[in-house]
């Protein structure tokens, strides 16, 4: 690896671990096997002495630009697991959702080793179904942006090796299937230091980060530091009310911020893609419930519940709960501004409804995605 490439990512791997003596990322199935390979992993991540911003070096890591406009983001195609899958689901200030299904494979509770196996996507007028790489070669983008990584934590072990090795292997998939699309790797999301599932720790998400910047130099892959926007300095987790009840799901708050992020810190290459691309096919988008077990929470625990509000109004109630599957949240009120009234909520799970308090019952298929409520107002005519 180049010298300059070296000292960033350990400028990388000292913003990625922020102040970690804050941390308590004990892991109670810790054995003398993966104490010794935390102790041979590389790389590791590098303890913090000061809650410096990366610097990013021209080349693998994105530096900051000028913000890069909507178009940027409408031609780029996101792939990876829940929190992907999540940015089908909140809107920007016009009401425009972040990304559509022309644009979007997100697959709850997907790792790295599913990347060349599972067929996860569908496309319009057919029953088939295809995987990652497949899907890629049919919608032909100009560019992806992919995230893996959060299902396949496990503890505080920093030996990243398995994990790197699966999603180069998914990576080189990609590229063999469609290889003009420019791969921009973005890093794992950290977690909230109230989590659901304690065993899951940022100790072991520094690591995995710091590995795939490495990774990514060695293959030509762009690294988009998203970290940077979503990870409070001063503590080393999430940023507070970035995630959701189960400190892994990413907020609405999170997503806003992640793309505003992605926005200013684009790599606009020129397109290589041979031209006419000729037909692309519709996407119909990943079928619920793809994957039926959840590597990373107690499964048959509870569902993450979010509750948005659309512009033209606030909420009154706590907006993010965990559920039971057939259980009921506590109830929410959509208030609307001065100017606006209340045009009822809307669910990601499907139905509306039309009182502006409501006690929501999650449904008993709900995946470990969650449901999101949004409130819609309308102008007061």
């Amino acid at each position: 690896m180049k010298l300059p490439v070296l000292l960033a990512v350990a400028a990388l791997a000292v913003c990625l671990t922020g102040c970690s003596h804050a941390q308590t990322d004990a892991t109670p199935f810790a054995t003398s096997e993966t104490a010794e390979a935390a102790a041979t992993a590389t790389p590791a991540a590098t303890p913090a002495t000061s809650a410096e911003p990366v610097r990013a070096e021209v080349g693998t890591i994105l530096p900051e630009t000028a913000d890069a406009g909507r178009s940027y983001v409408d031609e780029t195609l996101f792939i990876g697991d829940s929190n992907t899958a999540r940015y089908l689901l909140y809107a920007n200030e016009t009401g425009t959702a972040f990304t559509s299904l022309n644009n979007n494979i997100g697959v709850v509770s997907m790792g790295v080793g599913s990347i060349t196996s599972l067929k996860c996507e569908k496309f319009k007028g057919s029953s088939a179904m295809y995987t990652v790489p497949d899907a890629v070669a049919m919608l032909k983008p100009k560019r992806i942006i992919i995230c893996y990584g959060t299902n396949n934590l496990s503890g505080s072990s920093t030996d990243a090796t398995n994990y790197i090795k699966t999603y180069l292997q998914g990576l080189q998939a990609i590229q063999t299937a469609w290889p003009y699309c420019d791969i921009i790797v973005s890093a794992i999301p950290p977690l909230d230091q109230q989590r659901e599932n304690t065993n899951l720790t940022m100790t072991q998400v520094d690591a995995y980060n710091a590995a795939l910047v490495q990774m990514c130099e060695e293959n030509g892959f762009k690294f988009l530091n998203s970290a940077e926007v979503l990870r409070d300095d001063a503590t080393g987790w999430a940023k507070k009310d970035y995630t959701l009840s189960d400190g892994v799901h990413l907020s609405k708050e999170a997503v806003t911020a992640y793309f505003t992020y992605v926005r200013t810190h684009a790599y606009a290459a020129e397109d290589r893609r041979p031209q006419p691309l000729g037909t692309i096919p519709t996407p119909d988008g990943v079928p619920a419930n793809l994957i039926n077990k959840d590597p990373i929470a107690v499964r048959g625990a509870k569902v993450p519940l979010e509750f948005v509000a659309a512009n033209g109004g606030k909420l009154s109630g706590t907006t993010s709960q965990l559920v039971k599957k057939g259980g009921t949240a506590a109830a929410v009120t959509a208030v609307p501004d001065e100017g606006f009234v209340f045009a009822g909520w809307t669910a990601s799970s499907g139905g509306s409804y039309s009182s502006a308090t409501i006690s929501f019952t999650m449904p008993q298929n709900a995946d470990a995605g969650g449901v999101v409520l949004t409130a819609n107002f309308k102008a007061d005519a």
